[in-house]
């Protein structure tokens, strides 16, 4: 991309909506109309039939986290940060032989692109974005592990990064960690208790008999030890 004189980082992409907000705003009827007709409808949804289309255009972002190239039709799922999901389809009726050839050569699993186009319901019944122009927002170095195989427990510790986009139960378990600590912090404050920071790296190690992490500091020329009782310093 660099030698065709495109920018792999740029700056901004354009993005009107998140993904959430669109699956939000947008549902799929079943195709039996039987089921169709028995869905409780909500207020300010837009339902959509498989294989309709819509004149609302968006723009949205996000990663690729599978995509699967066909010849005259694209398809890819786009994934946020906080694991909303969303399929994003590039005909060559829509986005020209020269945008979909660039898809096809550039984009692999874990890129982050910006798609624009219009909110439509495949043949299949999943809501998707039928774009009409798209652009590369963040160039992965590396590609996403494939989805439908499990990362080993040594890959998900050294790679946690990773871990948090491709599984959803390491989301999970990040998001209820910080709700069960912002509770825990709530609660010692309404009965007067302070938070304070103790030094991460300490020139004495105590607390425990465990073997403390040792490094040293060229600034000061002294050792230091990574903490194991972080009360100590109160």
């Amino acid at each position: 991309m660099l030698a065709e004189g495109r920018d792999p980082y740029p700056v901004e992409v354009p993005r009107t909506r998140t993904l959430g907000e669109i699956k939000a705003s947008y549902a799929v009827l079943p195709k039996d109309a039987d089921e169709a007709a028995a869905v409780e409808r909500t207020e300010g949804v837009t339902y959509l039939a498989p294989g309709d289309e819509t004149t609302d255009e968006v723009g949205v972002a996000g990663r690729v986290i599978f995509v699967r190239n066909t010849g005259k039709l694209c398809f890819a799922t786009l994934q946020e940060g906080d694991g909303t999901q969303m399929q994003a389809m590039l005909s060559l009726a829509e986005v020209g032989e020269d945008a979909l050839a660039a898809w096809k050569a550039d984009v692999d699993l874990g890129d982050i692109v910006s798609v624009h186009g219009r909110v439509v319901a495949s043949r299949r019944g999943e809501l998707s974005v039928m774009a009409d122009s798209w652009a590369m927002a963040s160039k992965s170095l590396r590609p996403l592990p494939v989805a439908h195989k499990d990362m080993s427990e040594d890959s998900r510790i050294r790679h946690r990064y990773t871990d948090l986009i491709v599984r959803e139960q390491a989301r999970t378990n990040a998001l209820t960690r910080i709700k069960v600590m912002r509770a825990l912090r709530n609660a010692l404050e309404r009965r007067g208790f302070l938070e304070i920071e103790t030094p991460m790296l300490q020139t004495l190690h105590g607390g425990a008999a465990a073997r403390p992490f040792e490094t040293h500091s060229n600034a000061l020329d002294i050792d230091l030890y990574l903490r194991i009782a972080p009360e100590l310093y109160l």
